[in-house]
């Protein structure tokens, strides 16, 4: 989905972006995936040791061997899959403009869903 630029900051993709990106490396925050980089994404049943329901959940893997090798027991085929850097809005307040590097980080898309995740389904109740 695009951006809506409207909705960030002016200096959103010229200093903020640029900003986080060099602090990160260009890599994500969390998984240290490289923008740009090929990985193999198997979707798993997983079992929440809390709840003890299973749901389906998304894994990465780096290697095509590794993928290959987990294949058998996926729920769909594997895809390969470019990752594609954002930056996140760890308090997920996307309308305040007095925006401090601190608040943001460089996730990829699968990063960026799952650490998004609750907060989405906290406003999805609310609406």
């Amino acid at each position: 989905m695009p951006i809506d630029l409207t909705r960030y900051p002016p200096n959103w993709t010229s200093e903020i972006v640029p900003a986080i990106r060099e602090r990160s490396g260009n890599k994500c925050e969390q998984c240290q995936l490289e923008h740009g980089q090929k990985v193999f994404s198997l979707k798993f049943q997983m079992r929440n040791p809390e709840t003890k329901k299973y749901t389906p959940r998304t894994i990465w893997f780096r290697s095509f061997e590794d993928a290959t090798r987990e294949q058998p027991f996926a729920i769909r085929p594997m895809v390969g899959v470019r990752v594609v850097l954002t930056v996140a809005h760890l308090d997920h307040d996307e309308e305040n403009w007095d925006v401090s590097l601190e608040r943001l980080s460089h996730l990829c898309q699968l990063c960026h869903l799952r650490y998004d995740a609750k907060e989405k389904s906290r406003r999805k109740k609310q609406a």
